[in-house]
């Protein structure tokens, strides 16, 4: 492990290195660390700060989290994403199955769902699971690309979430959302939290069961210059998002205010989740450099398994 930072950034370590265009970082239960790579279409793990493929799903694999039995599930866009310096300078143009999938211990690829309505998923994003065996998941539809390949997110088509039930049925949750991404619950299990890229607003509703949600209102605003990506919450109650593009991570308190912006190094911050012996070290998805890095966190992290619904 290295240091990594700018002058202005916070003391960082490199936990591992030779990513393409990491994202999804997650822990299992033995506490081997997980990342998915949307350019390799591969998802990777972690083994005494090495990089290893772990399993070869295709696609472009992105959010992903462990379920209670070890089973890993993650979003698969379909091929889509943009060009930095770890993809060298390539974008991924789409044109394959837009996918829920997991991997159980054995490393079996299977599909969890690849339609909705009997329509194709357009790119699913990021997800979270419940306490229902069900998972809510972001699914933005791309925008035309420019020349370079780059496809901003304020002028996507409009997006979804979504939710797989436990009987394998998706359902439609919201679908006029800009570029929907990164989704969490809260430590209490009552409320969802999806970050609208196109627009840099997060939003929030209660959770009534199920797939369904009450109204939808503004959780905080970040502005478009911070492109909130993935995110998950501290125990304190704070949301931590990955600001992709502007190379911070924000610290939303839980009446929405942004108390904190943490400059990195690196541009493309696309994920980010607690983990270490004590669950109090965040770690962090850098796109553009392919690397995670961590830092230590004032107060534990929220575990991702959450509880049932009151």
């Amino acid at each position: 492990m290295t240091d990594a930072g700018g002058p202005d950034a916070p003391h960082v370590t490199v936990v591992s290195t030779g990513f393409t265009y990491p994202e999804g970082p997650c822990f299992d239960a033995a506490g081997v660390l997980y990342t998915v790579e949307l350019a390799g279409g591969v998802v990777s793990r972690t083994i005494d700060g090495e990089r290893e493929v772990w399993v070869r799903p295709g696609g472009s694999p992105n959010g992903a989290a462990f379920g209670a039995d070890g089973t890993l599930y993650f979003c698969n866009n379909g091929g889509n994403w943009g060009p930095n310096a770890s993809t060298g300078m390539i974008a991924g143009l789409g044109g394959q199955p837009a996918l829920i999938q997991s991997v159980d211990p054995a490393g079996v690829v299977s599909t969890v769902a690849d339609s909705c309505d009997g329509q194709p998923l357009n790119g699913p994003n990021d997800l979270v699971l419940d306490g229902f065996g069900g998972i809510w998941f972001t699914d933005p539809a791309w925008a035309p690309r420019d020349a370079a390949g780059s496809a901003p997110a304020s002028a996507s088509p409009p997006g979804a979430v979504r939710y797989v039930g436990a009987d394998g049925v998706v359902t439609i949750v919201r679908d006029d959302l800009v570029f929907p991404n990164g989704i969490a619950i809260t430590p209490e299990g009552d409320r969802l939290v999806v970050g609208e890229t196109g627009t840099g607003d997060i939003l929030v509703a209660d959770l009534i069961a199920p797939g369904r949600v009450g109204d939808w209102s503004i959780y905080a605003r970040l502005g478009e210059q911070s492109f909130p990506d993935g995110m998950c919450f501290d125990a304190r109650g704070r949301l931590i998002v990955a600001g992709t593009g502007s190379g911070r991570l924000f610290v939303v308190g839980a009446l929405g205010s942004v108390e904190r912006e943490i400059p990195m190094d690196d541009r493309d911050l696309t994920n980010v989740c607690f983990g270490g012996p004590d669950f109090s070290t965040l770690f962090v998805t850098q796109a553009e450099t392919g690397r995670v890095v961590s830092l230590a966190w004032d107060f534990p992290g929220s575990p991702l398994a959450v509880q049932p619904l009151r």
